[in-house]
């Protein structure tokens, strides 16, 4: 039951929400409880995150720059391959180096390093949805090229390691090396899942569809996308209109200029 709260946590999804589902599950227990189906229920003593009214964050590629500069050398890449593909800390944490193809431009993430009550071990991904192949754009893959020139992987064969070698633990990360950052740069609020939704902000902003969306934050459902992003496709449609009516004029115009060519000449009579 902690692994699942804290792998919702990790998803990004919010407090309410996962007392909501905490609650829902401690229900079914608590019925099992009294039918005698189970001699005791895992639901209990729990420490569930708090409300916050911290919202999503959506940074310019700007600002993710700023944050990027901002960082500790080791983690700057780290923070670029965040923004610009959407993977999780725990996906991060746990990339092993040979999940990256440079050359093909693509990044595999086929396992992710959690942190259970301080105890680290890499776990499949939740869905099969999650497991999936992202293509890199260019500039980040020279910034990962550069990185593991400048800071090979370890023993564990880790892309991104702790400073004293060794995996990467969040609370750690987040402490020191990822608030004094946000401090120095774009400043507070940042959570550094935000920089997930990052990247989703911007596939929306140049037009991607819903589903090359998905795919690449690895969401179970095209609906997930959705639910959570729905709100910033919000005036694209007017956009849409827009590009039609360029695409209509051009077209009349076309189509006359077509017409002008193919009146008959003057008889004179």
């Amino acid at each position: 039951m902690q692994a699942f709260v804290v792998h919702l946590e990790e998803k990004g999804l919010s407090a309410s929400t996962i007392r909501q589902a905490y609650l829902l599950i401690a229900g079914v227990f608590s019925s099992a409880l009294d039918s005698g189906l189970i001699a005791r229920t895992p639901c209990r003593s729990f420490k569930l995150p708090q409300k916050s009214q911290t919202e999503m964050r959506f940074l310019t590629t700007d600002e993710v720059a700023e944050v990027a500069d901002a960082i500790d050398s080791p983690y700057r890449a780290l923070v670029l391959t965040a923004a610009y593909t959407g993977c999780r800390f725990g996906e991060l944490a746990g990339l092993h180096a040979h999940r990256l193809d440079l050359a093909g431009r693509s990044l595999t993430v086929a396992e992710s390093l959690s942190d259970i009550n301080g105890h680290l071990g890499l776990t499949p991904p939740k869905t099969a949805a999650a497991r999936r192949q992202i293509a890199l754009p260019k500039l980040l893959t020279e910034e990962l090229a550069q990185h593991l020139t400048q800071y090979p992987p370890g023993p564990e064969g880790f892309v991104f390691s702790a400073p004293e070698g060794g995996p990467l633990r969040r609370r750690t990360f987040l402490r020191r090396v990822w608030l004094p950052a946000v401090e120095a740069s774009v400043g507070q609020p940042l959570r550094f899942h935000d920089l997930r939704h990052t990247h989703a902000a911007v596939l929306i902003a140049q037009g991607e569809h819903p589903r090359v969306i998905q795919l690449r934050l690895g969401h179970s459902s095209i609906q997930v996308t959705l639910d959570t992003y729905g709100h910033l496709f919000e005036g694209l449609d007017e956009a849409a209109a827009e590009r039609l009516d360029a695409i209509f004029l051009r077209t009349l115009a076309d189509s006359s200029r077509t017409l002008d060519r193919e009146d008959p000449p003057e008889l004179g009579l």
